[in-house]
Formats: structure tokens, C-alpha cells, sequence
């Protein structure tokens, strides 16, 4: 099958290489083609600018600062609500275990005064 390929491909086939003979012919012949490459080059590298594109442009870079700008306050927020739950986390803790330190004192707080009144009622008698 390769073989076949390169025999297609090869200068020594009259077919084909008369075939490039009359393309290299036919393609000199015709004068339109480079100026039609050239204008069209021309027109991509300098297409002209209307005003409301350069004022959607402007509003363009406006919103994007005005982007940014949000971007860089809600990061400030974030962190500071961060902070503030830690805060919060950290207050509950606390209040937790003060509670339940509260709870054993007052517990402990009534035992005595059981033990004090079972005491003063066997001094009455």
C-alpha cells in the first residue's frame, strides 16, 4: 500500500507531474489572487474603532474595576466573618463550661444547706 502511495506522489508519474505543470501554469495566470490576500490582510490588521466602541470599552474597563474592587471588599468581609464566628465559637465554648461549673456550684451550694438545715433541725430537738 506505501508503495503504491510514493509511486502516485513521485515526479517520475506523467499524470501528475503534467498535472502540477498546468496548475503552476493556470495559478500564474491568475492576477487577482495576491491582491485579494494583501486586502485582506489589511483589513484585519487595522479595523477602525467606532465611538460606541471605545465608550463600551471604557464602560468595560470601569466595570471591571468596579469588579475587582468588590471582589477585594467581599474577601474583607469573608475574613472578618470568619473572625467573628471564631469569636462566637470560641464565647459558647466558654459559657458552656461556665454554665456547668455554675450548675455543680449550685448543686453542691444545695447539698450544704440540706446538710445545715438537717443539722439545725437535730439541734432543735
Amino acid at each position: 500500500m506505501q508503495r503504491k502511495d510514493k509511486e502516485l506522489r513521485g515526479c517520475s508519474n506523467g499524470v501528475i507531474s503534467g498535472y502540477h505543470k498546468w496548475l503552476k501554469a493556470r495559478t500564474q495566470e491568475i492576477t487577482w489572487l495576491p491582491k485579494l490576500k494583501i486586502s485582506s490582510e489589511e483589513e484585519v490588521e487595522t479595523p477602525e474603532e467606532s465611538e460606541e466602541v471605545q465608550a463600551l470599552k471604557v464602560k468595560l474597563e470601569r466595570a471591571q474595576a468596579v469588579k475587582e474592587k468588590f471582589k477585594t471588599t467581599a474577601i474583607k468581609v469573608g475574613k472578618e466573618c470568619n473572625k467573628l464566628r471564631d469569636v462566637n465559637v470560641a464565647t459558647t465554648e466558654a459559657l458552656k463550661w461556665e454554665t456547668k461549673r455554675a450548675r455543680k456550684e449550685e448543686w453542691a451550694r444545695n447539698k450544704f444547706q440540706g446538710a445545715l438545715w438537717g443539722i439545725n433541725s437535730e439541734l432543735k430537738l
